[in-house]
């Protein structure tokens, strides 16, 4: 049964509030709660049922969450703030007797919200009603930047993470230590409570320990899953771990023969002959047994994809340069520059790519809120030819600089003078040297998505001057090429006329610097993503899984919302009764 606020016995004005600054955000909170936050937003969450003990008023729940996420505390510390603190009682609204509620509830109802998909109702309650005062407009422009969260568990190693999925696994089919006499010694050390986390009898220093302790915990891996296949019935969540282990496995060990030594070759695997001259130039040392060369051992390179935590398998490793990464999410935030509030907010795998993010974030807040950017200022990270393409059948323009091309010991793509409309509209290709070539053929991108491969002739290249700088050496620009290329070869983008209108506005000195003030506002995103990942703690991730994740990052958004509503509506009475009536009306 839900209670509501205004069913709450009033509180009468309390001497001590004039103690907290009229400024501050505790004391706008105070003047704002009875508007802020609407009790039916969140009657999904209860049964309409007279039975039962009533409910803490759900508007009381989240003032109490915007409070804990803008002081960045635990659900514990929450819990002895609305006890002893005035400042927390001044702004929900309770006497000093009054000794709030348990953090339990603030638990559970953050379940509750991820399971009615209520996350983010209260931030969508504040875009709407900002748009209803007239502080949005439908088609203003939008900043979007991004910047890392980290994740709420560690990083664990291959072998942790091997023993903890075996844990886990073994867990959800029901096994305790109870029954860990039925798994056997071997199996039944994993759930033993006394036991350590890793065996303390392995030397780590050891190369030959640690490649014995691989083999070990592969062994008991393979006898967990086929335990659960041979299981008469299963459940969601052991289908779920038993998915798990064998990713870990299959992402971080491999068997059989090792592959040949030396730098891997692109393309298509060598013939017969080359392949037997390759192994006489670079023999490999001879195993000692054919059970020691088809062992467990860890793979070489890292999967895309790999698992690190097996409390929070959605965790990723993502890269801001080759040597800074982090463990965790990426969370993606765009504002509208005049009036500085968040319109959209989004977690987003930690080693997608940006761009993958600037689509959904439009159409999802288009649909959500009612906006949809004219313009779209972001960095050349979100101003990929397919993200401009696609936005621009919404009508947005994205205002970046094209990302540029790195390869500095050749012609660049970007030098060749494309021309799109020649030849009848089949296109044509200028080579630096004013070589020009209308012979193409029809390729697949990296997506599978037909392009055009323009050519030139393999006789021109042979006496062209510029040959050293284009092609490279005798093998071409690459150093172990399937094959030498008969000449210069240049592939279109399957957006290509994207491409070339983006280039088209940097060539000259004053476009560039045109564009430079265009996207000096961006500067103001930069700041309000560190306000809330640097003042309110969204830089630190506080629950596993991405959703939960997601939740923090709204729920931080909405409260710095609030803080801008409270602050644009201070010296605005006008304004403040608009925005007031707004709130009552959504």
């Amino acid at each position: 049964m839900m209670r509501r606020r205004s069913e709450m016995p009033a509180v009468p004005p309390q001497p001590w509030s004039e103690l907290i600054p009229a400024d501050s955000f505790y004391a706008r909170l105070a003047r704002w709660r009875d508007v802020l936050v609407n009790d039916e937003d969140y009657a999904p969450l209860y049964k309409d049922s007279p039975r039962g003990r009533p409910s803490i008023p759900p508007s009381m729940v989240v003032l109490a969450m915007l409070l804990e996420y803008h002081d960045d505390c635990s659900d514990a510390e929450a819990e002895q703030r609305m006890r002893f603190d005035l400042r927390w009682k001044h702004a929900l609204g309770i006497g000093l007797q009054d000794e709030g509620f348990d953090a339990t509830v603030l638990c559970r109802f953050r379940r509750k919200l991820l399971d009615h998909g209520l996350e983010r109702a209260l931030f969508e309650r504040l875009v709407r009603a900002a748009r209803e005062a007239d502080l949005l407009t439908k088609d203003a422009a939008q900043l979007l930047d991004s910047s890392h969260v980290l994740g709420a568990a560690g990083a664990r190693d291959t072998y942790a993470l091997i023993r903890g999925g075996i844990r886990k696994l073994l867990r959800s089919l029901g096994y305790t230590s109870a029954r860990r006499s039925a798994l056997g010694e071997q199996l039944g050390w994993y759930i033993d409570p006394d036991s350590p986390e890793k065996p303390q009898r392995i030397d780590w220093s050891d190369a030959e320990a640690r490649a014995e302790h691989l083999k070990e915990v592969v062994a008991d891996a393979r006898a967990v899953l086929s335990l659960a296949e041979g299981a008469s019935s299963t459940t969601p969540a052991a289908n779920e771990a038993a998915a798990l282990l064998q990713k870990i496995v299959s992402d971080d060990v491999e068997e059989g023969e090792p592959p040949p030594s030396g730098p891997k070759r692109r393309g298509r695997p060598p013939k017969k002959k080359e392949r037997a001259s390759e192994e006489q130039k670079t023999p490999r040392p001879a195993a000692s047994s054919t059970e020691e060369r088809e062992a467990p051992r860890l793979r070489r390179g890292v999967a895309r994809d790999r698992i690190l935590s097996v409390v929070d398998p959605q965790m990723r490793v993502g890269h801001k340069s080759q040597r800074q990464s982090w463990a965790g999410y990426k969370v993606h935030i765009t504002e509208e520059p005049e009036s500085e509030l968040i319109t959209a907010v989004e977690v987003r795998p930690a080693n997608e790519y940006d761009a993958e993010a600037a689509l959904s974030m439009v159409e999802r807040q288009e649909e959500s809120v009612g906006l949809l950017p004219g313009e779209l200022l972001c960095d050349g990270a979100y101003g990929s030819a397919d993200v401009r393409a696609e936005l621009r059948k919404l009508g947005v323009e994205v205002v970046a600089k094209m990302r540029p091309l790195t390869d500095g010991k050749h012609f660049r793509k970007d030098e060749f003078e494309i021309d799109l409309s020649d030849n009848g509209g089949e296109g044509s290709v200028t080579c630096p040297a004013g070589v020009r070539t209308t012979d193409f053929r029809m390729a697949r991108d990296g997506w599978y998505r037909p392009v055009k491969l323009f050519r030139f002739p393999k006789e021109v290249c042979e006496r062209c001057e510029l040959k050293e700088r284009c092609l490279g050496g005798p093998a071409g620009r690459a150093k172990r090429p399937v094959r030498i290329p008969p000449g210069r070869q240049v592939q279109l983008h399957y957006h290509e006329e994207v491409i070339q209108e983006a280039r088209a506005e940097e060539k000259t000195a004053e476009q560039k610097r045109a564009l430079r003030e265009r996207l000096r506002l961006r500067a103001k995103v930069e700041r309000k993503i560190s306000e809330a990942l640097r003042l309110h703690g969204l830089r630190q991730g506080r629950y596993f899984g991405r959703e939960k994740t997601e939740l923090q990052a709204q729920m931080t958004a909405a409260m710095v919302n609030a803080k801008r509503l409270f602050t644009l509506s201070t010296d605005d009475e006008g304004l403040a009764e608009g925005l007031r009536e707004a709130l009552l009306a959504a």
